[in-house]
């Protein structure tokens, strides 16, 4: 295992291709019913991530988090400057604000956002951190959801691990084949 000049495991860092460890960590289905996701949306996205792989390739340094999802459920990509808000119109002049810091880039990240769900306003932290265990790397994704207009909260936890090999084709979703990237400016 390599180390530091203090005989310190080496950590690593993020970047590279993750893959959703699909034999533990939360189900999405209180962070969706938060967002007021209907049932019918809740089971698709269950079996679609429980039938196909969730896959994170992530690019990460000291000026950005960039980060590319794949799977069933969407393909899309997102790239921020640390500590700079990016600001998303959606349609019916909704506005969705990205905010990403590190104290440790390449290893941890934070993501803050507020965006109009279903049912109001939700702000969703995003907390990405790498935790050794044994012998490999594993990335630990918390989501914290709160509902702005009723108080309701909720706290995800996933897990990735290093992924090595081919990528599978990007889902087909309701914007079609592959999501378009978004990029913060």
């Amino acid at each position: 295992m390599p180390t530091s000049g203090h005989g310190q495991p080496v950590l690593g860092t993020m970047n590279g291709t993750w893959i959703l460890d699909k034999r533990r960590g939360s189900s999405m289905r209180g962070y969706l019913e938060t967002m007021g996701v209907t049932e019918l949306a809740i089971e698709a996205h269950e079996k679609g991530e429980s039938d196909h792989d969730t896959i994170n390739i992530i690019e990460f340094n000291d000026e950005y988090f960039k980060i590319k999802k794949i799977s069933r459920v969407t393909d899309l990509g997102l790239e921020l400057r640390l500590g700079q808000e990016f600001r998303q119109t959606l349609p019916g002049d909704r506005v969705k604000t990205v905010l990403a810091t590190s104290d440790s880039p390449g290893k941890s990240v934070k993501i803050v956002s507020r965006m109009p769900t279903m049912n109001g306003i939700a702000t969703v932290v995003d907390t990405k951190t790498l935790q050794r265990e044994e012998n490999i790397l594993v990335l630990i994704q918390t989501l914290v959801i709160k509902n702005e207009r009723n108080g309701k909260e909720h706290t995800t936890v996933r897990y990735f691990i290093p992924h090595h090999g081919e990528v599978a084709a990007p889902a087909v979703t309701a914007k079609g084949p592959t999501g378009k990237p978004v990029r913060s400016r």
